[in-house]
């Protein structure tokens, strides 16, 4: 069985995105579709935690028009103040010596794009971690059609016989049509870890902070 997961592009993506990269066998990043922002919406920020557990927010933040494909969302100044962020959150923690090479990678080359960073901060993480799946970026393969048809369609392009995905995901999923060409639907029934301090599902960053590599790959796998 070949196990697909399909997610937008994420910066420094909290603890259930990389549960479904080390679950996956093909990891789909899915540049090719619009952009979108809203509260509701966890693609373009993280959130991390001080040292006395106050929850921090970091939002990539974006100029010009939102309704544009990943690719040409426009990064705004102001993004480069969360590598200070982070070192404030974590520069004390057990595993600061893990994190901070992780941060010149991501924050030192310039860049025009939202999902530019995000990527640097996937392959960050992804170099330190070394999750076995292969990663494609949906904009290099050519498939169409919309939500559900499209998760559909690129999990058939790249041969996969599984789609695993969160529930809210697996809400629109035309179940019938995955069944008829032998594509299983799993969903994701993790339960994200939480911090000390009460913050549950955080960024990869503060598990990496926390619990240091191997313990990280173990939680995430579990």
């Amino acid at each position: 069985m070949t196990t697909v997961a399909i997610l937008q592009p994420t910066y420094w993506a909290r603890a259930h995105v990389w549960n479904r990269v080390f679950h996956s066998d093909i990891f789909i990043w899915l540049d090719s579709v619009k952009f979108a922002r809203s509260s509701t919406k966890w693609e373009d920020r993280t959130i991390v935690e001080t040292p006395n557990g106050q929850q921090l927010v970091l939002r990539l933040p974006k100029q010009g028009s939102r309704d544009v494909p990943w690719s040409e969302a426009r990064l705004s100044d102001g993004w480069l103040k969360h590598r200070t962020s982070i070192l404030h959150c974590y520069a004390r923690s057990a595993h600061w010596d893990v994190v901070k090479p992780m941060l010149d990678p991501v924050y030192q080359p310039d860049a025009t794009t939202i999902e530019a960073v995000c990527w640097r901060s996937f392959c960050a993480i992804s170099s330190l971690l070394q999750p076995s799946c292969k990663v494609i970026r949906s904009s290099d393969l050519d498939v169409s059609g919309a939500k559900g048809e499209l998760m559909l369609n690129l999990v058939s392009a790249v041969g996969g016989s599984s789609y695993l995905t969160g529930q809210p995901g697996a809400a629109y999923l035309d179940q019938p049509a995955f069944a008829a060409r032998g594509i299983a639907i799993e969903t994701q029934s993790w339960a994200a870890p939480s911090t000390k301090h009460g913050l549950k599902n955080p960024s990869i960053i503060h598990l990496v902070a926390e619990n240091g590599i191997n313990d990280t790959k173990d939680l995430l796998a579990g």
